[in-house]
């Protein structure tokens, strides 16, 4: 299966026009179905990250890494290049690096430091329904 068949592709004009009529939407959809790699690649596709990145929040570490280099090789990118991740300790990103997908920790320091998000053009809360308080704090944060 490639990429543009799995099922989130069905949603794809739903979710743009969503996102260019109120800026947020909610997107529900069995594991699977190409959620955490798919999205930020619509986003980026439908011109979402020209002003800058997308953050994509990973309750995991080792989440975000794998999910970064799933999403480098489908885009045809070295890791870190245009799509990267950061963790605690670790970094793979660059200048050019449009999707970064962070954890928790990670996007609350950004946060903290720079409660305006400059340079990021979208959020994503990810896996959201395992709760966790600094997930919580992002997401009360960002609204």
């Amino acid at each position: 299966m490639t990429p543009r068949e799995l099922p989130i592709y069905e949603l794809e004009t739903t979710l743009v026009a969503a996102l260019r009529g109120t800026g947020r939407v909610v997107v529900q959809a069995p594991t699977g179905s190409g959620k955490s790699t798919q999205i930020p690649q619509m986003l980026r596709a439908h011109g979402f990250l020209e002003a800058g990145e997308a953050v994509v929040l990973q309750p995991r570490r080792l989440a975000a890494r794998m999910l970064a280099r799933r999403v480098a090789e489908e885009v045809r990118c070295a890791l870190g290049d245009e799509v990267g991740y950061q963790i605690r300790l670790e970094s793979r990103v660059s200048a050019r690096t449009r999707v970064r997908f962070v954890t928790e920790g990670i996007l609350l320091r950004q946060m903290s430091f720079d409660a305006r998000l400059r340079g990021v053009s979208a959020l994503i809360f990810d896996e959201f329904h395992e709760r966790h308080l600094y997930g919580d704090i992002s997401l009360a944060r960002a609204l």
